[in-house]
């Protein structure tokens, strides 16, 4: 065995022991517990791992269940299936529990996240102790670390830097690394659909920083004064808009036909922005300049592409067949948000806050960012101090390199991006728009609407130009030195003990399993929602107690809700009432009168719907009456919680 495969195996067990560390107590509990402080979006990827193992075993198709959104079913297809990780779990992992299994397999991805972007690190810079440090810096960065909090996808970037390794071969003509590029972008959408979007822009920008040397020059042209003089008037009296808004609290003005109001400040400073940006444009007159590279080839960078794509489709069918139907039968959605509304991205002031989930100073720097407004898991933005010095040192001192070149430019892409449709600074909107407001007019691109989740590519990038510059300085070439610097960015980026939540459902769960009728389950008062909000509260545990009663359940959570699903549920008229009577807002289910007795009998046997559990804490005094005294049902069990009701003469053969 040579030297360097030693020490790459060395690397994967270390990666691996560091996973384990970074995430203690985790591997302790690994059939009773889930990571994150309690049971919401985990319990989705708990619920994809026993769906797979119950599609295997009945050879149903996975991506189509008809175990959620009883009597509909649920399309998976823009679901977080993660169905690469639920097959690992139902077929590698097969004797395990479903939790021990997604816990493994979450374990497995953090160790991946590290030794991938190791390796990455090291074939570009052939040395193993900066490379190991750029796989502690993407490996246990903090987005890893809010993800893990439930978004378990999310936590699967290792296909990320694997991506990276091949596809700047295969644009300069490599049929093995176009090949292998491919498999990674299809093993990518059974995992997450973001970081397909994200691979394939990263291989847009590869393939313009590979096929052009590109120069910003200033000052190419004498400043236009008109231009400029115009602008700077135009800045004053904006300026005098926004003071007079902030003085008067808004106003109107009319003139004839003309009439104008303002009542905040929100556009004039929109407007503030982009006439600034046009004056320095105007003043400094940048110039783009893009030089070919010598060795480059359309027709290879092509045929490579092509490869790539070929691949990709071949590999990915399954799920790119169920994404066509899905298309064409209309059920496509994406959330429907203006220029104002649109998902907030990274804030600005989490640059220098610090690491929120840290162990010894991230309590407080939690209340911090909670004061603030801003959102832990999907608007932090903490580069940690030794990363971030490390990588403005190689800009600095190789920024003609093609290398940082690259790297640089590829990280800023994504961080302009991060930072969503507006610029935030301390949970306020600056007004300050951003390329990102345009997402929403490219179809399915716009799906991967919450913008603070490019910032992986960010660490990534992070990574690689931090592992440059101890690799090329001289002071960074020892052991030592590098060890010295992972424990530093270890010592800012640690997590453990991290906050794990227990596993229960109450024993009035067996009790429905062990029933002999056959039919669904309408747990009340009744969940619906997905990724863009939820219709009517979901309480998440309905996904893990699923795996006990094995029944299908009405309602339920994906992470894109198909429209055909909510008119199939206005247009009947016992779900529409449990929604309306579980706060639905009209907008959603509409409006109507409460289903009878005689109605909800003929719906629940059109429906097969046998039995309701009936949540007598959470539900409202309408709705407990509801059921309790309108509904043809009986009394099997209850707890000091939950009632549990069968349909009234429900044949226990019946289907």
């Amino acid at each position: 065995m040579s030297r360097h495969i030693r020490l790459h195996a060395v690397a994967a067990l270390g990666f691996a022991l560091l996973a384990i560390a970074w995430t203690f107590p985790l591997v302790e509990h690994l059939s009773t517990h889930l990571p994150g402080a309690g049971i919401g979006d985990n319990a989705t990827f708990f619920w994809n791992f026993w769906w797979m193992r119950v599609s295997r075993d009945s050879g149903a198709e996975f991506f189509r269940s008809p175990y959620l959104l009883a009597p509909v079913g649920a399309d998976l297809t823009l679901h977080t299936h993660t169905a690469l990780p639920a097959f690992v779990g139902a077929t590698v992992l097969g004797r395990f529990s479903i939790a021990a299994a997604l816990n493994v397999t979450t374990l497995i991805s953090l160790t991946l996240n590290g030794y991938c972007a190791y390796v990455l690190a090291w074939r570009t810079i052939r040395q193993h102790a900066p490379a190991m440090l750029a796989g502690v810096i993407f490996g246990t960065s903090p987005y890893i670390a809010a993800h893990l909090n439930g978004h378990f996808n999310l936590t699967a970037a290792w296909t990320l830097p694997l991506f990276a390794l091949g596809i700047g071969d295969a644009v300069r003509g490599s049929r093995k690394w176009a090949i292998c590029s491919g498999i990674v972008l299809a093993a990518t959408a059974f995992i997450d659909y973001y970081y397909v979007v994200y691979e394939i822009t990263f291989a847009c920008a590869v393939v313009l920083l590979t096929a052009r040397e590109w120069r910003v020059e200033l000052g190419g042209r004498p400043p236009r004064r008109r231009w400029l003089i115009a602008l700077v008037g135009a800045i004053a009296i904006d300026v005098a808009v926004i003071v007079a808004i902030a003085i008067t609290g808004g106003f109107a003005f009319r003139a004839g036909p003309i009439h104008l109001a303002a009542r905040d400040t929100f556009n004039p400073l929109q407007l503030l922005w982009l006439l600034t940006g046009a004056a320095v444009w105007v003043r400094f007159s940048p110039r783009v300049r893009a030089r070919p590279r010598d060795r480059w080839s359309v027709r290879r960078a092509a045929a490579g592409a092509a490869i790539v794509l070929g691949t990709f489709v071949v590999c990915s069918a399954p799920l790119l067949m169920r994404a066509f139907l899905f298309l064409v039968s209309g059920q496509y959605v994406t959330q429907q948000y203006y220029w104002r509304s649109g998902p907030v991205g990274i804030d600005v002031i989490t640059l220098v806050l610090g690491n929120p989930f840290q162990t010894l100073w991230g309590l407080p720097l939690r209340h911090l960012y909670s004061r603030f407004g801003i959102d832990l898991v999907e608007s932090g933005a903490w580069l940690g101090f030794v990363p971030a010095v490390l990588a403005a040192f190689a800009v600095r001192r190789w920024r003609h390199d093609a290398v940082v070149q690259q790297w640089a430019a590829l990280g800023s892409v994504f961080f302009v991006w991060s930072l969503g449709s507006h610029v935030h600074v301390a949970g306020q909107n600056t007004a300050m728009i951003g390329p990102e407001a345009l997402l929403r007019f490219v179809p399915i691109a716009a799906n991967a609407r919450m913008p603070g989740r490019a910032m992986v590519v960010v660490y990534l990038a992070l990574a690689m130009l931090a592992a440059t510059t101890v690799a090329r300085a001289r002071w960074g070439r020892s052991m030592m030195m590098s060890s010295a610097l992972a424990a530093l960015v270890l010592a800012d980026f640690w997590i453990a003990p991290f906050p794990l939540a227990p596993i229960e459902c109450p024993p009035i769960y067996r009790v429905l399993r062990d029933r002999p009728e056959r039919g669904a389950l309408a747990e009340l008062p009744l969940g619906l929602g997905d990724g863009f909000g939820d219709i009517t509260p979901a309480d998440h545990r309905m996904l893990v107690c699923q795996a006990i009663h094995g029944r299908p359940v009405v309602g339920g959570f994906l992470a894109r809700l198909p429209s055909g699903v909510l008119a199939a549920y206005r247009a009947d008229p016992l779900i529409a009432t449990w929604l309306r009577l579980s706060g639905a807002h009209t907008n959603a289910v509409g409006e109507g009168s409460v289903a009878g007795a005689t109605v909800a009998e003929q719906q629940m046997d059109r429906d097969d719907i046998a039995f309701v559990l009936l949540n007598r804490r959470a539900a409202s005094p309408q709705l407990r009456d509801y059921v309790e005294r309108v509904l043809p049902l009986t009394v099997v069990s209850q707890d000091e919680e939950r009632t549990l009701f069968v349909r009234a003469r429900h044949d226990p053969l019946s289907r």
